[in-house]
C-alpha cells in the first residue's frame, strides 16, 4: 500500500507545529519573568531598605522629641544619646534604667562606630566591589548550618549579635546591645537591644528574636546545627521582659557565660520561622541579618548554590556605620597557582598565596606596583594538624589509630621542622597543641616531640605492627597491612607537597600511606560521617580564649559534633568541665595548660604549625588594616569607586 501526505496530515502536522511553538514561547516568556522577577525583587528589597532607614530615622526623631518633652515636663535639659540612639531621658536626664535589675551596675555601649573611619582616609571614593578569593568552596552558608572558616566570614558580614571583640583590644564590647547588666554571680546576663537595630528588611530587632534564635532555631533537635549547640550549652532559659529586654539565664557559674550569650548571632524570626527544619538543613544559602551587607535576594527558590560566587551587597538600611563599599563578591580558586594567576591578573583584590609564593612576591618590585603581601599573627590565625581517627571509621571497623603508640609514632616519624623550612619557608611557627601560643591558654611548658625515626619504629613495633617477611610492609598478628588513606584539600600546593612528603615518610618505615584528595565542598560531609583514616586542613578561631567542649569533648562526638576524629579521654574531659567552671582567670589557665599536656601526650592530632596570615592585598583596597582580631572588610573602600577589579 502506497502512503500518501493527505490535507488531514497537514492539519495536524500545524497544529503539533504551533502547540510546540506556543510551549517555546511559553518557555522563553517564563526565563524572561523569572529574570524580570528576580530584578523586580531586588528593587524591591531596596526601596524596602530605603523606607527601613526613613522608618529608622522617624523612629529616633520621635524619641529625641519624647525625651525632650520628658524633660521639660520634669523641668529639666534632656542629654543627647552617646550611643547610637541607644540611650533615653530619665526623670533627671540620664539613661533609662528602669528596664534594669536593682543594685546590679549597667554597661552602657559606647558610640557605635568604625576603628578606623575611611572616610577620613586619604583618597576616600564611594561605591564599588572588593573581591576576595575562598581557597575551598563551601558547600552552605546558612546560619547556625556552615561548618567552615569561609562561611563564618559570609556570616560576619550578614548576620550580627549583641556584642562582639573589639578588633585591636579584643576586649567584649557592645553590638546590637545598648546596655547589659551581668549578674555579679555569673548566672545572668540582662541585655537592653538598641532601638535603632534593624535587619535588613527594615524591621527592629527584638528581645523575641533572641529568644527565637536560640529556643526555636539553634536547639531545634531537628535542626543540624550540632557543633554550634556545643559552644551554646552553657544557656538554661532565654526570657523576654519586653520588646527590647532580654535576659539570659544560666545552667551554672562558667567563665564564658557573658561571651556564650552575648556573641549568639541575632536571626529574624519572621524570616527563618517560615521554613521547616529539613527545608533549613538542605539550604544552602538561606541567610539574613542586621549586618552591614545582604543577600540580593533571600528568596528559598533562587537562594546562592555552590559554586557559584558569593555576592552581597552593602545594606542600605543598615542601622551602624555605613560601608563605602557596594558589594563584596567571594570567588572560589582553589588550585593554587590559578589563584595568583587570577590575583596577578587583578581579577580580585584580596587573596591567600601559599608560602613560596608570597616569599617570592612580597619584595618583588613589579608586583609592588600594583599590590602588597602582608604577613601578621592573629587570632583567627589557626593552626594546621593531621587528625587522626581513633574510633571506628563510619561506624566500621578501627583504624591503627586507635592506639596511643601508633598515633605517637606517626608524630616522631613527620620531621615538622623540614616542612618549616623547605615547604613554609620559615613563614609558620610549630604548634604544640590546640592553643595559640600568642594567648594564656598555652601552657609554655610543652615543647613539640621531636623528629625521631627509630623511637617512631620502636613504638610500632610495641603496638604490633612489625615488618614479618621480606616484603617490607608492617603486618599486625592477623596478617593485615598496616595500610591508611591520608585526606587532604586539593588545590593547594604546599599540602600536597606536605602529604606527599609524609607519604614518603611511612614507606621508610613501611606503612602504606595512600592519598586522598578531595574538593573542599565534600570536607563536611566526610567529617560528620567520620569517614576518614586521617585528615589534615586547619583550625582558626573566631575569639580570644577558647572553649575546648567542641573539638575535645566526649559529647563533641555525637551527631555531627566537631570531635570528628573521636577522641575519648576521660582526664580530658573532666579538665574541660572544670576549666569552664573556673571563673579566676589565673586559676582557669592553669586547668588549661594540664589540658594542653594530656592532648600532648595523647596526639589525637599531630600539630604541625601555627599559621600567621599570608595575604596578598591590590593597592586599590583603600583603608586597610592590620588587627588583632584579623581585619574589618566594612572599613575599607575601593580606590575607582564603581570601577572594575582591574587597577594599573
Amino acid at each position: 500500500m502506497q502512503n500518501r501526505f493527505t490535507l488531514k496530515d497537514f492539519v495536524l502536522l500545524v497544529v503539533v507545529l504551533a502547540v510546540g511553538v506556543s510551549q517555546w514561547l511559553s518557555m522563553v516568556q517564563r526565563d524572561r519573568d523569572r529574570t524580570q522577577m528576580a530584578k523586580v525583587e531586588e528593587q524591591l528589597g531596596t526601596v524596602a531598605q530605603q523606607l527601613g532607614r526613613m522608618q529608622q530615622s522617624l523612629d529616633q526623631n520621635a524619641r529625641e522629641m519624647q525625651k525632650i518633652g520628658s524633660a521639660l515636663a520634669e523641668g529639666v535639659v534632656a542629654r543627647p544619646a552617646t550611643d547610637g540612639g541607644a540611650a533615653s531621658a530619665g526623670p533627671r536626664g540620664g539613661r533609662d534604667e528602669s528596664w534594669a535589675r536593682p543594685g546590679v551596675a549597667v554597661e552602657w555601649a559606647a558610640p557605635i562606630g568604625f576603628t578606623n573611619d575611611p572616610t577620613k582616609a586619604e583618597g576616600f571614593v564611594e561605591g564599588g566591589e572588593f573581591v576576595q578569593i575562598f581557597e575551598g568552596q563551601p558547600a552552605v552558608v546558612t546560619s547556625f548550618r556552615y561548618g567552615d572558616t569561609y562561611g563564618r566570614y559570609v556570616n560576619d558580614e550578614v548576620v550580627e549579635s549583641l556584642g562582639r571583640y573589639n578588633v585591636q583590644t579584643l576586649k567584649l564590647e557592645h553590638l546590637l546591645a545598648a546596655a547589659w547588666q551581668m549578674d555579679p554571680e555569673g548566672m545572668w546576663l540582662r541585655v537592653r537591644i538598641r532601638d535603632e537595630a534593624r535587619f535588613s528588611d527594615g524591621k527592629p530587632v527584638t528581645a523575641e528574636d533572641v529568644r527565637w534564635t536560640h529556643d526555636d532555631f539553634l536547639y531545634n533537635p531537628e535542626v543540624q546545627a550540632d557543633r554550634f549547640r556545643s559552644v551554646t550549652n552553657g544557656i538554661a532559659k532565654i526570657e523576654v521582659l519586653g520588646e527590647k529586654v532580654v535576659e539570659i539565664q544560666f545552667k551554672e557559674r562558667r567563665f564564658d557565660n557573658k561571651q556564650q550569650a552575648a556573641l549568639m548571632p541575632v536571626l529574624p524570626k519572621h524570616f527563618f520561622s517560615r521554613f521547616t527544619p529539613a527545608q533549613i538543613n538542605t539550604s544552602t544559602g538561606l541567610l539574613m541579618g542586621s549586618g552591614p551587607y545582604r543577600f540580593p535576594s533571600v528568596d528559598p527558590d533562587n537562594q546562592w548554590a555552590p559554586p557559584q560566587d558569593i555576592v552581597l551587597v552593602r545594606n542600605e538600611s543598615y542601622w551602624g556605620p555605613r560601608p563605602a563599599v557596594e558589594r563584596i563578591r567571594f570567588k572560589v580558586v582553589q588550585d593554587s597557582l590559578a589563584r595568583l594567576t587570577t590575583f596577578t591578573n587583578q581579577q580580585a583584590d584580596f587573596a591567600r598565596p601559599t608560602a613560596a609564593q608570597f616569599d617570592k612576591l612580597k619584595d618583588d618590585p613589579a608586583f609592588l606596583q600594583y599590590a602588597r603581601a602582608k604577613m601578621w599573627y592573629n587570632v583567627q590565625g589557626g593552626w594546621s594538624f593531621i587528625c587522626w581517627q581513633t574510633g571506628p571509621r563510619a561506624g566500621g571497623k578501627l583504624t591503627p589509630f586507635s592506639d596511643r603508640r601508633v598515633r605517637l609514632a606517626m608524630t616522631h616519624l613527620i620531621d615538622r621542622e623540614k616542612i618549616k623550612r623547605d615547604i613554609s619557608k620559615d613563614l609558620v611557627r610549630l604548634a604544640t597543641g590546640p592553643f595559640n601560643s600568642e594567648t594564656p591558654q598555652a601552657n609554655p611548658r610543652i615543647q613539640p616531640w621531636p623528629y625521631d625515626v627509630e623511637k617512631a619504629k620502636a613504638l610500632l613495633d610495641e603496638a604490633g605492627w612489625r615488618i614479618r617477611d621480606a616484603s617490607g610492609f608492617r603486618t599486625n598478628e592477623k596478617g593485615e597491612r598496616f595500610t591508611f588513606q591520608l585526606t587532604f584539600g586539593q588545590g593547594n600546593d604546599s599540602t600536597l607537597q606536605m602529604v606527599t612528603y609524609v607519604k614518603d615518610q611511612c614507606a621508610m618505615v613501611g606503612i602504606d600511606c595512600q592519598l586522598a584528595p578531595i574538593d573542599w565542598s565534600v570536607l563536611q560531609s566526610i567529617l560528620d560521617r567520620r569517614d576518614f583514616d586521617a585528615i589534615t586542613f586547619a583550625w582558626s578561631s573566631s575569639a580570644p580564649e577558647t572553649d575546648p567542649t567542641q573539638l575535645w569533648a566526649i559529647s563533641s562526638i555525637e551527631g555531627t559534633g566537631d570531635n570528628f576524629g573521636q577522641w575519648r579521654n576521660e582526664e580530658a574531659d573532666a579538665l574541660i568541665k572544670k576549666g569552664r567552671q573556673t571563673i579566676d582567670d589565673d586559676e582557669r589557665m592553669k586547668v588549661w595548660h594540664e589540658l594542653h599536656r594530656v592532648i600532648h601526650e595523647d596526639q589525637p592530632y599531630t600539630p604541625l604549625h601555627e599559621q600567621p596570615w599570608l595575604r596578598l592585598v591590590n593597592n586599590r583596597v583603600g583603608n586597610f588594616n592590620m588587627y588583632r582580631m584579623g581585619m574589618d572588610v566594612s572599613e575599607f573602600f575601593m580606590r575607582g569607586g564603581a570601577g572594575s577589579s582591574k587597577q594599573p
